[in-house]
């Protein structure tokens, strides 16, 4: 059996804000067609490593990287990078539902267009069909793809985004708390789907429901103050976790 190589390789990876060091000394190998979970207290570093991957914190002023990370070798903070084309690759899925004001068809439709994905209208159309077929929304909506994407329910538009994510074909989704603002059915949904897409796509989520990250993923990384206190086999870490943290903050004395 080949060995697999990873996807990310971070290393020694310090992140900062003006002069407050967020992440301190990260090393993670993020494999391929698995789920990698990130848990942890609120502030300890788990969204700004996870905007880390596709560059989205260069948004915000006053940021600096030190250390590496690496997507197939590629070192992604190098200067020579397409930051556009970085985040075609790695896509995000945001806390909240963020659907464009625009139809069901369009919303997924815009990346493809916009990069050039689709040849015709033909191949627009089944690049939107197998999208939300991927996003398990097409059975809901395929009779009405000029409905304004914000008439759906919040679960329904999260859904959404997640099929505008894959119609550009990413290798990578990132998933920041993608299902906090939702109802327990519609989460079921999203981890449902998490589920399937890992046979194709590589997956981040960062989740504040320890029984999610449980559930879905393969691997977990537990963040606290900035540091990455453990990262092994979700299973391992549940029942066996190797730090003193670690099974402080699964079993509820801390955090």
């Amino acid at each position: 059996m080949t060995k697999e190589n990873p996807v990310f390789t971070i290393s020694d990876l310090n992140f900062y804000y003006g002069e407050k060091r967020a992440l301190s000394n990260i090393n993670m190998n993020i494999m391929p067609r698995k789920v990698t979970a990130l848990i942890g207290p609120s502030g300890c570093g788990k969204s700004t490593y996870l905007r880390c991957l596709n560059r989205m914190n260069d948004t915000i002023e006053g940021t600096r990287v030190e250390g590496k990370i690496r997507l197939h070798g590629e070192d992604i903070y190098s200067p020579d990078v397409d930051v556009v084309d970085l985040r075609q690759r790695v896509g995000m899925v945001f806390q909240a539902p963020n659907p464009f004001p625009q139809s069901i068809f369009d919303n997924v439709a815009f990346g493809p267009r916009v990069l050039g994905l689709a040849e015709d209208k033909t191949d627009l159309s089944e690049t939107v069909e197998q999208s939300l077929r991927q996003a398990a929304l097409w059975d809901e909506v395929k009779d009405d793809l000029k409905l304004g994407a914000l008439s759906l329910s919040l679960g329904q538009q999260q859904r959404l985004c997640i099929a505008r994510v894959v119609a550009v074909q990413p290798e990578v989704i990132l998933m920041d708390e993608s299902t906090s603002a939702l109802d327990p059915i519609s989460t079921g949904h999203v981890e449902d789907l998490i589920a399937e897409l890992k046979k194709d796509y590589t997956i981040v989520i960062v989740t504040h429901n320890m029984q999610q990250a449980a559930r879905v993923s393969d691997k977990t990384g537990l963040f606290w103050l900035g540091d990455l206190v453990e990262f092994s086999e979700t299973t391992e870490m549940f029942t066996n976790p190797k730090e003193e943290l670690t099974e402080a903050y699964i079993t509820g004395r801390m955090g």
